[in-house]
C-alpha cells in the first residue's frame, strides 16, 4: 500500500510499515509537510497516488480523487506501542483493501 500518514500519528509508524511490512509509506514530516495546509497534504497524496491516513476526515471532505483512511488515535494504545499498532492495523487494512482508490490514476 502506498500511504501518507498525517501528522497526528508518529513518524515511526511509517518506518514500521516500510521496514517491517513492505509498504511504501511516508509520514508528512519526512516530506517537509509538518504544519502544511490540508490542501497541500492532499495534493501530495494525490500526486503520489497515496492513501492519506488521517483522523481528521472533515478537513479533507471537500477533496476529490483522494483515498482517505481514517484511524482514530483513541483506538490505538498510548505510549511506545502506538506506532507499531498503527502499522499492523494499516497492514491488515491494506490486505483487505488492495485497491482503495477508484480514480483513473492509481498505479497497478
Amino acid at each position: 500500500m502506498r500511504s501518507l500518514l498525517d501528522e497526528m500519528y508518529p513518524a515511526e509508524a511509517a518506518r514500521h510499515l516500510r521496514d517491517e511490512l513492505g509498504h511504501d509509506a511516508v509520514h508528512v514530516g519526512e516530506l517537509g509537510l509538518s504544519g502544511a495546509a490540508d490542501s497541500e497534504v492532499a495534493s501530495v497524496a494525490r500526486a503520489e497516488a497515496r492513501a492519506l491516513v488521517t483522523e481528521n476526515m472533515a478537513d479533507y471532505a471537500a477533496e476529490h480523487e483522494l483515498a482517505l483512511v481514517c484511524v482514530l488515535k483513541r483506538r490505538l494504545p498510548t505510549g511506545g506501542g502506538q506506532a507499531r499498532a498503527l502499522a499492523l492495523l494499516l497492514d491488515r487494512w491494506a490486505t483487505d483493501n488492495p485497491r482503495p482508490y477508484l480514480g483513473q490514476h492509481w498505479p497497478d
